[in-house]
């Protein structure tokens, strides 16, 4: 089912949306001397499958660069001269553990924790802070439309809404205090939104000259980190933008789109 939309349902008119359809991305192959669409999922197994499908037609791949979000921000980051270091999964559980090491014989950390949460559980902290990240991509925006949200709900179903808030952001701030690098990859997305609009689309035209279309593929959600590049994509150059969001989420993501893409200033962190 093709995913469709109105001058007026506040959809920006270079975004088109889908749910499902990616058959539509087979009819735009054809040679081409360089490419001019970028063909994008975070899950590698959705850009297999359309090369198969490529294949299986004996349809030509030229006009189709096959990437993940991380990898064309790099590109974004490396042509703009940008530091691209991040810290890895594996050593940011290590600075987490070594964060709430306890002074000797204390036994506790002064940050408040949800219920449940243990402050020697490094891999829980992560995923509340890679939540809280997924959800608000650090913005400040984000954060005070949860932060008001927690405050009408009713009693503990509140306080622990703020509570992961409030852990998320926290282990945040206090990794960026250990490291000079990003504290992980979807640090280098919002870096590389706010680089190509703070050049007004520069930095992604120097990285990508020839690329006319960017194409999100697979989609079961639509993170905050994602909603914010393809923002500034939007606000900054003139791209074309579609996205193929999955059946069974997929019309839900698609009438909520709007909000999603409603914040100002793409890429801007609470934290700075």
């Amino acid at each position: 089912m093709e995913g469709t939309r109105t001058r007026d349902d506040g959809i920006p008119d270079r975004l088109t949306l889908h749910v499902g359809d990616e058959g539509k991305l087979l009819e735009r192959a054809r040679a081409r001397p360089r490419p001019t669409e970028l063909v994008v999922s975070p899950v590698e197994l959705h850009q297999r499958n359309v090369q198969r499908r490529l294949r299986e037609a004996r349809l030509p791949k030229d006009a189709f660069r096959f990437e993940d979000p991380v990898g064309i921000c790099l590109r974004v980051l490396e042509r703009a001269e940008r530091p691209t270091a991040a810290v890895d999964r594996v050593d940011r559980l290590s600075l987490i553990r070594s964060i709430n090491d306890p002074p000797a014989g204390d036994g506790s950390t002064d940050r408040s924790l949800p219920t449940g949460v243990q402050s020697h559980d490094p891999r829980r902290l992560e995923q509340i802070r890679t939540a809280v990240e997924a959800t608000t991509n650090f913005h400040p925006e984000r954060i005070a439309a949860w932060t008001e949200t927690a405050g009408e709900l009713a009693g503990p179903i509140g306080d622990e809404s703020t509570a992961l808030l409030d852990a998320g952001v926290g282990i945040e701030r206090e990794l960026r205090e250990l490291t000079a690098k990003a504290v992980s990859e979807t640090a280098l997305l919002r870096r590389a939104t706010r680089t190509i609009t703070a050049t007004n689309g520069s930095a992604w035209a120097e990285a990508f000259p020839n690329v006319d279309r960017l194409t999100l593929l697979g989609l079961s959600s639509l993170s905050a980190p994602h909603t914010d590049l393809v923002h500034g994509l939007l606000a900054a150059t003139s791209v074309e933008v579609d996205i193929h969001f999955r059946e069974g989420t997929g019309e839900y993501l698609r009438r909520r789109a709007p909000d999603l893409l409603a914040v100002a200033d793409p890429g801007t962190e609470a934290l700075e």
